[in-house]
């Protein structure tokens, strides 16, 4: 048990250095100010405003979407974390639950979801995406039209990345990332 929290502790402090690499290699581009003026909980047709979404036992989580109304549906996390953001004022926080986890940002003195990152192969997209799912499966779901940086492959929508890294031709990573929080050419 004590080493299950240890590997935990260790994959969220490595999220948030790349997170925060990421950001410093894109000049800071975060945009704090404003950019989304307060988003409001998803009530039907805005989620095709946010970009792509996830669902958990019936709970639809989008980014950019304020997490207190998730917290309330999802219920206590296995695992939650935080530190001091290096990309922003504020708390990197972390809350991790079955199969996935995601971090929120600070804004206003209200948080915000800024990534969903999968953590196993017990869950998928809406679209059935999941681990181990091949090329073929995501371009079946999504497409052809997403930007490759080798074997990554991201698709935008709105204000969302969806990415997924391949490993011999199986995907081993399935992230959702604000558009905004991973640096952006829409300043």
């Amino acid at each position: 048990m004590k080493k299950n929290v240890i590997v935990i502790i260790v994959v969220a402090l490595l999220l948030v250095a790349g997170v925060a690499a990421i950001l410093l290699l894109n000049g800071g581009n975060r945009d704090v100010s404003g950019n989304n003026n307060n988003p409001q909980p998803q009530t039907g047709n805005e989620k095709e405003d946010l970009g792509y979404f996830f669902e958990y036992k019936g709970v639809q989580i989008t980014i950019e979407a304020p997490s207190a109304p998730v917290l309330k549906a999802l219920g206590e996390p296995m695992n939650y974390f935080e530190a001091p953001s290096c990309a922003f004022e504020g708390m990197d926080k972390i809350y991790t639950y079955s199969g996935f986890e995601f971090q929120t940002y600070t804004k206003e003195d209200k948080d915000y979801i800024s990534s969903i990152y999968f953590l196993d192969d017990s869950i998928t997209t809406p679209e059935g995406i999941g681990l181990n799912a091949t090329l073929e499966d995501i371009t079946k779901a999504y497409g052809t039209d997403y930007q490759q940086s080798f074997s990554q492959y991201t698709y935008t929508k709105g204000k969302c990345n969806l990415s997924f890294i391949l490993e011999n031709n199986e995907v081993v990573s399935v992230q959702y990332a604000s558009v905004d929080f991973v640096g952006s050419e829409q300043e």
